[in-house]
């Protein structure tokens, strides 16, 4: 569905409960989640990849302090961001932060996902709150979205993962997963770039090409590569799997529009299952499932895909970062936050 027709159908009430904060939550989940999860100095530590920190998780960090009201939370994760993240060669910022290591940012790359999640967290909060501060660093960090990782290729706006490594001439490498669209949409609204509009439409149309590409199995891989004219294949470079990474395509599409035609698969895919033995992955080439389940934060996907009510998750030791953070992720995606 194309960006200006979405916007007649749900009108202005969609974008305004967006900038609501979830004042009628309780903290628990998120307190629960600070204790686990971000330090005092506000690195959001991803416990299962030895406690190191990442743009992505101090994008979700962000996101959640910011729908709970946390605004000392919020500061001082944006502040470990900013410090130990930051590229001042292109405003973006660097992918880890690894203290353990002589050079903690030794990998000069970003990841698109959590710039962009970022930017989309610090205009929301920049509305919320009234701090235009916010609001100015949102859109320079979209402004830098657009003119790093962006490339027009095959007919399609595509969102790079990062600056280096995935334009290579004769193909593209996307993770569609970074597609956040409620975050693409507030974007466009919030700059009027053209860019975050393109993103926005050019991603629903490569997720419908993806499910009529052909594979074995028709969910949306974790990365995916696309030649000059337009065909697309699981990456080479990866388990041609939909998996951990991909399993945020429908958490991001139900949060965008719950009714979103683009869920079928998904659903089909979930209901072919109990809820307690869907497998945690799939290769779409050679329909190999994994001989484990899913883990509690994927499973909290395949119920907000299902259209199920998400109460208010509870995050315990027994979750890891990510899990932890999927499960609020669909809480708030089930809340149209």
């Amino acid at each position: 569905m194309m960006l200006k027709a979405f916007r007649k159908i749900i009108g202005g009430a969609a974008l305004a409960a967006s900038a609501i904060t979830l004042s009628q939550a309780h903290a628990g989940a998120w307190d629960d989640y600070k204790a686990l999860y971000v330090k005092d100095n506000g690195a959001v530590v991803d416990t299962y990849n030895h406690n190191m920190s990442h743009s992505e998780g101090q994008s979700y960090g962000l996101m959640f302090a910011l729908a709970y009201n946390d605004r000392d939370a919020f500061a001082k994760i944006l502040s470990f961001a900013e410090d130990k993240l930051k590229n001042p060669a292109n405003g973006l910022h660097y992918w880890a932060y690894k203290p353990e290591e002589a050079d903690p940012v030794a990998d000069k790359n970003n990841a698109s996902d959590g710039d962009l999640m970022m930017a989309w967290a610090l205009v929301k909060a920049g509305s919320a709150w009234g701090v235009k501060e916010y609001t100015a660093r949102g859109e320079e960090l979209a402004k830098a979205i657009a003119d790093n990782c962006t490339v027009d290729f095959a007919g399609y706006k595509l969102l790079l993962p990062g600056t280096e490594g995935f334009y290579r001439n004769s193909s593209v490498i996307v993770n569609p997963s970074y597609l956040i669209f409620p975050a693409l949409r507030a974007l466009a609204d919030e700059t009027h770039a053209k860019a975050f509009e393109d993103l926005y439409n050019d991603g629903k149309r490569l997720l419908e090409a993806i499910a009529k590409a052909g594979f074995k199995v028709n969910l949306t891989p974790d990365w995916v590569e696309i030649d000059a004219q337009g065909n697309i294949a699981p990456a080479s470079d990866w388990p041609a799997r939909s998996s951990y990474d991909a399993i945020r395509v429908p958490a991001y599409e139900a949060w965008d529009d719950p009714d979103s035609p683009l869920l079928g698969i998904w659903k089909a895919w979930f209901q072919g299952y109990g809820e307690e033995n869907t497998p945690a992955w799939v290769n779409v080439t050679t329909g190999e499932v994994a001989n484990y389940p899913e883990p509690e934060g994927l499973k909290a996907v395949r119920q907000l895909a299902l259209g199920a009510q998400i109460p208010e998750p509870s995050i315990t030791s027994k979750d890891d970062y990510y899990n932890a953070s999927l499960k609020l992720l669909a809480f708030l995606a089930s809340q149209r936050f």
